[in-house]
């Protein structure tokens, strides 16, 4: 079977990239820099550094982006659409909050009623990034501070239709790349009035969770999506041009900033799509970076809790039981969510 350009490498065999593996290695980092920090474990500091190469979130942001544009171009109707969403994202969300819950009150005592079912009701919709004052004291402060990306990539999700509805008939590539630079000075101009001029703490962090800081990550997804016929074949061709470029990006510090280094960013997604073309052998299967997202940061917590801190073994542990949570995740609630995205799909094409 023939799968599109922006198809998941973890269906079949004959897969034609391994962004699966992208995908896995992202998360992995993510664990891994949160792991190192919060168990505070002995490392070199210019290594420490260097693991942030593959930065994950400006990853998971692009190419969410790219494969994103190709969704919604099979897509019927904007419901469909959100509905596939849905099924995507909440199913494994609301597994993996019932059990940062439960995990948390077994072990914490430090909370009230009220306080937890606003907590969970954050966790749960779009709102990941609060938690009240009477958490704090649990694990790192913060029971699982890596879901504050799901409101970002929601927010996006709920735009990007109408950006593609927009965009998806201007192939003009003078205008996209206008267009990018539009979003990237919007997010950057943004960040500077709001952080340096109002110096205003409870704003910064509203608007570091909004999609217009973030939107030039997705856009770089999109963008490689709509031109996929010319750009694919170049970056598959010079996938380590682009990721020697980003290194120096990301090693010099030269750069702009805004949530994230642009140049870096850059050339980093491109140089790792054009790897995962050029090399569609090293697919996964399953893709389980969405549960190590969702739990490696619950485990974090627990060790942190009972002082387990300072010693490598604990990173075994972290990256086990993260490893196992995020497994049985994919194959269990994963797998009923690609089947209801499928039923959704089949009750629309009915119509």
């Amino acid at each position: 079977m023939t799968k599109t350009p922006g198809s998941s490498c973890s269906e079949k065999a004959d897969a034609i990239d391994c962004l699966n593996l992208i995908r896995i290695i992202a998360a992995v980092q993510v664990m891994f820099g949160h792991t190192v920090e919060h168990l505070k474990l002995p490392i070199d500091p210019t290594i420490f550094y260097a693991t942030y190469f593959l930065r994950g979130v400006p990853i998971f942001f692009a190419l969410s982006g790219y494969l994103m544009w190709f969704s919604i171009g099979r897509q019927k109707s904007y419901k469909q659409y959100l509905e596939k969403r849905f099924w995507r994202i909440y199913p494994e969300l609301w597994d993996a909050v019932a059990i940062e819950i439960l995990v948390m009150v077994l072990l914490y005592r430090d909370w009230d009623w009220f306080s937890l079912i606003l907590f969970t009701f954050g966790q749960s919709t779009l709102f990941q990034f609060w938690t009240p004052s009477c958490l704090r004291g649990y694990g790192v402060g913060v029971p699982n501070g890596a879901l504050w990306t799901i409101g970002v990539i929601i927010q996006y999700y709920i735009v990007a239709w109408f950006f593609y509805k927009v965009m998806s008939a201007r192939r003009d590539w003078k205008k996209w790349v206008i267009g990018f630079i539009v979003a990237f000075l919007v997010s950057f101009g943004l960040d500077y009035i709001i952080h340096l001029l109002t110096k205003n703490v409870i704003i910064g962090k509203l608007y570091s969770q909004t999609i217009i800081k973030y939107f030039w990550l997705f856009y770089i997804g999109m963008f490689i999506a709509e031109f996929k016929e010319k750009v694919l074949p170049f970056l598959k061709q010079y996938w380590s041009v682009g990721l020697l470029i980003a290194f120096v990006f990301f090693w010099s510090r030269v750069d702009l900033y805004s949530g994230y280094y642009v140049g870096w960013s850059v050339f980093l997604v491109t140089g790792l799509i054009g790897f995962a073309y050029r090399y569609p052998k090293f697919n996964v299967n399953p893709d389980i970076s969405y549960g190590l997202f969702l739990y490696h940061m619950i485990v974090v917590n627990v060790l942190v809790n009972y002082n387990m801190t300072g010693e490598w073994l604990y990173f075994l542990l972290v990256f086990g039981f993260s490893l196992l949570l995020a497994y049985i995740s994919t194959v269990t609630i994963g797998q009923l969510s690609q089947t209801k995205k499928k039923m959704v799909a089949e009750r629309h094409a009915e119509k």
